[in-house]
């Protein structure tokens, strides 16, 4: 129970607070996006739309050193093992990664396999890829058809997965990669509006989008979304609106970094709450709300609002 003493409880929140701070410092977000094989024209101008979206939304999370494109001949199985090889290496048990995978997909009954150039990747590969991490929360978006081939063999508690079908008989060209991309930067999207995209959101966006794609052409669908693992409600995708460091005053943007670490700490805490009894969240929680709200204050004071 907190204390009763509304100093003790300052102080301790502010204790938590700079706990928090020192160990969420080592916590990072890997985003990596592969945009495959289009095979014609408007595919192509399809996928690289998707990539850039993915690249923007994914700048106002984490460094730019941390999220990592492969198109075109660079989009190889060669370059993306040693890849994600060099990446898991440096991967502490905090961190967390983020892998979309934009373009074609095949499957034969047995194998799946992602369109790039040369050799595809195959459900081995991926898998490969996320059971090298350590740690837990990772993201894997596949918008190819027959993505959902890899629902099965990927499904996994330290994971989160979203597929653009249901099976790996959903054989032709999707829709959901478009919506997906779409949403990513989509007020509409945002449906607690907290200024954030999560998974979770993303994903319910792009599925309604699909579902009235199909039905504004009179077709039964020939694609349907799924997603699967625990936490797509706290892992953000993207920011609307996010902050514009001030490149004026040394001191706010000081302090605008300090709340987008503040956002991050929290977001980190939300996927960790199974880890931790009520207490323990609550604590923690109102710790770094309370940081963030006396950081807003001086800002506030700075800018004279």
């Amino acid at each position: 129970m907190l204390a009763n003493n509304p100093k003790s409880v300052i102080l301790a929140f502010a204790a938590t607070s700079l706990f928090l701070v020192s160990l969420s410092a080592r916590a990072e977000l890997y985003v990596t996006i592969v945009q495959g094989l289009g095979g014609e024209p408007t595919f192509e101008e399809n996928f690289q739309t998707q990539s850039q979206t993915i690249v923007e939304a994914s700048a106002s999370l984490t460094d730019a050193d941390k999220v990592t494109l492969f198109d075109g001949e660079d989009a190889t199985r060669e370059n993306l093992l040693a890849h994600f090889e060099s990446q898991s290496a440096v991967m502490t048990e905090n961190d967390r990664s983020a892998i979309y995978l934009i373009g074609h997909g095949s499957f034969d009954g047995e194998e799946y396999k992602f369109n790039i150039p040369g050799l595809d990747i195959t459900t081995d590969d991926i898998l490969n890829i996320m059971q090298s991490f350590p740690g837990q929360n990772h993201f894997l978006l596949n918008t190819s058809s027959t993505s959902g081939a890899l629902l099965e063999p990927l499904e996994d508690e330290s994971r989160i997965l979203v597929t653009a079908t249901r099976s790996g008989n959903e054989k032709n060209a999707t829709v959901f990669g478009e919506y997906f991309a779409q949403a990513l930067s989509s007020e509409d999207a945002d449906l607690n509006k907290n200024n954030n995209i999560s998974i979770e959101e993303a994903f319910g966006y792009a599925q309604r989008q699909v579902e009235e794609y199909f039905e504004s052409q009179g077709q039964l669908a020939t694609e349907h979304p799924e997603i699967i693992g625990n936490g797509a409600a706290q892992f953000t995708l993207a920011r609307i609106n996010p902050i514009v460091i001030s490149d004026e005053n040394p001191r706010i943007a000081e302090l605008q970094e300090q709340t987008l670490d503040i956002d991050r700490q929290i977001e980190n805490l939300q996927l960790q709450r199974s880890e931790l009894s009520n207490q323990e969240y609550i604590e923690q929680l109102q710790a770094l709300i309370l940081q963030s709200a006396r950081i807003n204050e001086e800002i506030d004071q700075l800018t004279g609002e």
